[in-house]
């Protein structure tokens, strides 16, 4: 399975987390796995790597819609203001335990959404994104 580098799941629920995080390092997809618990955190995990010397962006991002703060949608809208702002633009994947049609509609109407996901995240969707994404980091 294709690795990525760094994975940025924007997640509330501790079993959720805990889900992702086990599943992303016991099939090695990913390098680094980190976690923020709202859309707010996220934005400023992302503005604050960008400035650092070094910045290690996340490759992908995988987003909740429905958390306090600032929910997935906020955070959609906020990403997508500084988007252009970062030369490799992460790809973004709603994980979601939302069943609405509506939801899924306006999620993919956003450019850097690339799918939705129904909680929990499995293997399965794992290669999706793999193949999806076309990308292997080494």
């Amino acid at each position: 399975m294709a690795s990525f580098n760094n994975v940025l799941l924007i997640e509330d629920d501790p079993v959720t987390v805990i889900v992702c995080d086990r599943i992303t390092k016991s099939t090695g997809f990913s390098k680094s796995f980190n976690y923020v618990e709202n859309g707010l955190e996220g934005l400023n995990y992302i503005k604050r790597k960008a400035t650092e010397a070094d910045p290690s962006l996340p490759d992908l991002i995988l987003l909740d819609l429905n958390m306090p703060v600032m929910d997935g949608w906020e955070f959609l809208d906020r990403f997508s203001e500084i988007a252009h702002l970062f030369p490799n633009q992460p790809a973004v994947y709603i994980l979601s335990s939302s069943v609405d049609a509506e939801d899924q509609h306006r999620a993919l109407a956003y450019p850097m959404v690339k799918n939705f996901l129904s909680k929990p995240l499995n293997k399965k969707y794992l290669e999706k994104i793999t193949t999806e994404c076309s990308v292997s980091y080494y």
